[in-house]
């Protein structure tokens, strides 16, 4: 028998295909504003390549509580935009609100994943952690299968804190009864799941789809995770 009760999974990039959702919303975005004529960048990929490093240091941002949820909203946008020959704050709001509508409603999970969430189910207490805003994750489950599977949606606009603070972890014993020995989270993010937890004293793995060299325990395949639970 597995020694634990409960299981805390992140969603972005461990279960819900973050990337691939993004980059369809994003195309098709880019299609409806007509970007192509109005940025003179003919296809999809540049403004992409722009949005993503964007969001990525934006989020870092938000992340270390140095910018607001909504500025994050927008500013990901207005850089993109800037870097493809466009200063208009209006197209920038327009495009933000448009992603939030399109991209949360994407249904692609990484492989395996709606299977191993189910096998996990009949044998664990399961719960999202993460640091995702609250009403587009919420979206995400519903959308993609996978909400029915999961007790406890923790986010950090709930806990009013962000992976890997600690109170964010101290966050999610309280809400959902869980003891440390008997907790274990998967995530794809060293730095935000993976260290953030074992520092709490939670049990961790790693989901390394590049099979990084690291000594915490982790799996290449999401469908690796019943065999190594289950045997326990």
């Amino acid at each position: 028998m597995s020694k634990y009760e409960h299981i805390f999974f992140d969603l972005d990039h461990t279960l819900w295909d973050f990337h691939s959702n993004s980059v369809e919303a994003l195309e098709e975005l880019f299609i409806a504003f007509d970007l192509a004529t109005k940025s003179k960048v003919p296809s999809s990929q540049y403004f992409i390549d722009r949005y993503v490093y964007h969001n990525d240091r934006l989020w870092d941002l938000y992340r270390k509580n140095r910018m607001s949820k909504s500025r994050l909203r927008k500013a990901r946008f207005e850089a993109a935009l800037h870097d493809v020959g466009l200063d208009d704050k209006k197209l920038a709001k327009q495009l933000g609100l448009a992603y939030l509508e399109v991209c949360p409603r994407k249904t692609k999970l990484n492989d395996d994943a709606l299977e191993v969430v189910a096998a996990l189910h009949a044998h664990f207490t399961l719960h999202i952690l993460s640091n995702g805003f609250h009403e587009t994750q919420l979206i995400k489950l519903s959308g993609s299968g996978l909400a029915g599977y999961f007790e406890h949606v923790i986010t950090s606009e709930k806990a009013n804190s962000k992976k890997p603070n600690v109170r964010m972890f101290e966050y999610a014993e309280r809400v959902t009864g869980a003891s440390k020995d008997a907790s274990l989270m998967i995530g794809d993010n060293v730095e935000i799941d993976i260290k953030g937890a074992h520092a709490f004293g939670w049990d961790v793995i790693h989901y390394n789809e590049e099979g990084v060299e690291h000594a915490f325990p982790s799996v290449r395949k999401l469908k690796e995770l019943p065999g190594l639970l289950l045997a326990e």
